[in-house]
């Protein structure tokens, strides 16, 4: 009986713990959804455009990543951050912020595809690891300047 009461403390600690994380990271866990699911726009619109529309890297790209830039921006303004203050400063902000992320990628895409054999490949490959690697950087600069509580950018 001991034992089963100290497991079941035990667990609740655990449960606990984990709570507490979430709770303490869940504005990084909301971006995190909000980006999977503006990844998931980027990634199918680039592919649809890249794999079967016949368009360049770069045309595909900049058409993805925008249409995941004004999802992402709004969804994170909007019910994640809770920003309501300087929209217009805070969007431009967000842009700049995924330019830099842009570019990021788009060596990324252009360093994997050069390294392949079959560009379309190279491409689609390029285009999956750079999606961890923008991530982090646009959380790190997007929570600490576009959407800093209190302030415009």
């Amino acid at each position: 009986m001991i034992g089963t009461q100290h497991q079941s403390m035990t667990q609740k600690d655990t449960f606990s713990r984990l709570r507490a994380r979430l709770v303490q990271h869940q504005i990084l866990l909301r971006y995190g959804l909000i980006g999977g699911a503006a990844a998931l726009i980027d990634v199918g619109l680039f592919v649809a455009l890249f794999t079967f529309g016949g368009t360049t890297e770069l045309v595909a790209h900049s058409l993805s990543v925008s249409a995941a830039v004004l999802f992402s921006f709004t969804l994170n303004a909007r019910h994640n951050f809770k920003t309501t203050d300087h929209t217009a400063l805070r969007f431009v902000s967000f842009v700049i912020v995924c330019l830099i992320g842009f570019l990021v990628g788009y060596g990324i895409i252009m360093l994997v595809s050069a390294g392949m054999a079959d560009p379309i490949r190279g491409g689609n490959i390029g285009k999956l690891v750079s999606l961890p690697v923008v991530f982090i950087l646009q959380y790190v600069l997007n929570s600490r300047i576009t959407f800093r509580s209190g302030q415009a950018s």
